[in-house]
């Protein structure tokens, strides 16, 4: 009988590329053994199964989602070698047939497959065979929703179908209508229905359907849906070459997702990434934290998050293992609290309401006199506007000061401390010449207006242009940030360099 909640085991965590030795420093840190690594994921050995994957999963900054290994094969080669696998292993012992479950797939160098979309679709017909035989009935996967289109009382199309592919079952049926319709026909009584939810309807212009309205209608419905997904249980599978390694997701939507962020601005950095960037930085968090180009403000937020000592999961309602069997089942010996039933133990449930708790007796006060200063800029006002949004929803409000001004503006602490600055890359050739300038003025302000004791950190996907900034290097760290290949550069402010020196890079950089 599997039991996630009692089984020894170990437990891999993933992570975006670059971000594992700050996983890897957290998880030191939280006082876990590391039993292997590789470019995303971190493996290691659980102490109590479920204390580790609920503080997993509250604490952790950096990480995506926190894995329970349920079944693999090193003889996996095709899709039905897949469905096999996965058909006769135990689900019917951890997943709920009441609950509905996801599956979610990162498949590489597997020669049988040409559409990555494949391996998720088998898995998931495996998994709801097994539980239909063992269980009677089948179980709901996904978001699936209730779609509706009618057109003069005709039925275009009614059917349940995934949320996030709705609008295009939507638009299909209403273009393939209209391609049969004669030219004259100027109206039509249209409905719309997802889930219940009136989109559209009434008497409307056959030919000027305005289906950015429709979306944007749709967006503003599901949005929260279709960011965070609907609760459920989740099912992973990596599978590479002739190994496949399944696990049971226990946290669902990724663990970046923290939940505070209302609105973003242009190219909003990854939550998870910008708490390896603080981390990277070697920040102490006494000193200044200092972030010019803000944007919406998710450096100093996290930055602040640290500093105040609050856990980043606090801000979630919900994770996968909360839909897992043995959510509500007492574990004999555990114990909360001071509850008079502790003897008897305590469920998975009752643990997790008594650990967030406890992290929360262990933030600081925001009045914390001793906390140290952290300040965010942007030229934009409406930037500045988001973030002050996003940091009042993450309880932070009051420990970042927010400024629209120009980066050359920046107001510094007289102490000195740590700059994060995360410009614009000039990823579209036409834009890398015009950024040119404003890298050689990150250099200028940098040398000119920067007091000596200040450690500048720069992240860019763009060599040629960081090389404008014209400083010396005294570290470059590889970071991925979505598809870019980026490097977090740092400067060491100590006093004039001459301008026209080459930039000196650390070797294998």
């Amino acid at each position: 009988m599997r039991n996630l909640w009692q089984d020894p085991t170990t437990l891999a965590i993933s992570c975006g590329r670059g971000i594992v030795p700050y996983l890897k420093q957290e998880l030191t840190a939280l006082g876990y053994e590391i039993l292997g690594e590789n470019d995303t994921m971190v493996g290691i050995r659980a102490k109590n199964a479920c204390r580790d994957i609920l503080t997993l999963n509250l604490c952790l900054r950096t990480a995506q989602r926190v894995l329970w290994p349920f079944v693999q094969s090193t003889r996996c080669r095709t899709l039905r070698d897949l469905y096999e696998l996965a058909y006769y292993a135990p689900w019917e012992q951890v997943l709920d047939v009441n609950e509905p479950f996801f599956v979610s797939n990162a498949t590489t160098a597997v020669p049988t497959v040409t559409d990555t979309r494949m391996p998720t679709l088998r898995l998931k017909d495996a998994v709801v065979d097994r539980l239909r035989d063992k269980c009677g009935r089948r179980p709901t996967v996904g978001d699936y929703v209730p779609i509706r289109v009618l057109a003069d009382g005709a039925e275009l199309l009614n059917r349940h179908g995934p949320l996030r592919g709705a609008m295009r079952l939507v638009r299909a049926a209403i273009e393939d209508w209209l391609s049969e319709l004669p030219e004259e026909r100027e109206e039509a009584e249209i409905l719309i229905e997802i889930d219940g939810y009136d989109l559209m309807s009434g008497l409307l212009p056959l030919r000027k359907i305005d289906f950015l309205v429709l979306r944007k209608r749709f967006e503003r419905t599901f949005g929260a849906r279709l960011e965070n997904g609907t609760p459920g249980a989740a099912v992973f599978l990596h599978w590479e070459g002739s190994h496949a390694k399944i696990y049971i997701d226990t946290s669902g939507s990724s663990l970046s997702r923290r939940g505070y962020r209302k609105e973003g601005w242009v190219a909003p950095m990854q939550e998870a990434l910008a708490a390896a960037c603080v981390l990277a930085t070697g920040w102490d968090r006494k000193a200044p934290f200092v972030v010019p180009f803000c944007g919406s403000g998710t450096p100093a937020i996290e930055a602040a998050l640290l500093a105040r000592n609050i856990a980043p999961g606090m801000f979630r309602a919900d994770f996968a293992f909360m839909h897992l069997k043995g959510w509500d089942a007492i574990i004999p010996g555990e114990k909360v609290g001071e509850s008079v039933r502790k003897r008897f133990g305590a469920t998975p449930r009752e643990i997790w309401v008594d650990l967030k708790a406890r992290l929360r007796a262990a933030e600081r006060s925001p009045d914390d006199p001793d906390l140290p200063k952290i300040v965010g800029v942007d030229w934009e006002d409406k930037a500045i506007d988001i973030a002050e949004r996003n940091a009042n929803a993450a309880g932070v409000g009051k420990n970042i000061a927010f400024f629209a001004d120009d980066y050359t503006d920046t107001p510094l602490p007289r102490e000195p401390g740590v700059l994060f600055m995360n410009p614009p890359y000039g990823e579209r050739l036409e834009d890398a010449p015009s950024l040119a300038p404003l890298y050689e003025g990150i250099g200028a302000w940098l040398h000119d207006a920067v007091p000596e004791g200040w450690v500048a950190w720069v992240i860019t996907s763009n060599r040629d242009l960081s090389l404008k900034i014209h400083l010396r290097t005294s570290a470059i760290l590889p970071f991925k940030n979505g598809p870019l290949d980026c490097r977090l550069i740092r400067y060491d402010i100590h006093g004039p360099i001459l301008a026209e020196e080459a930039p000196e890079e650390p070797a294998g950089a």
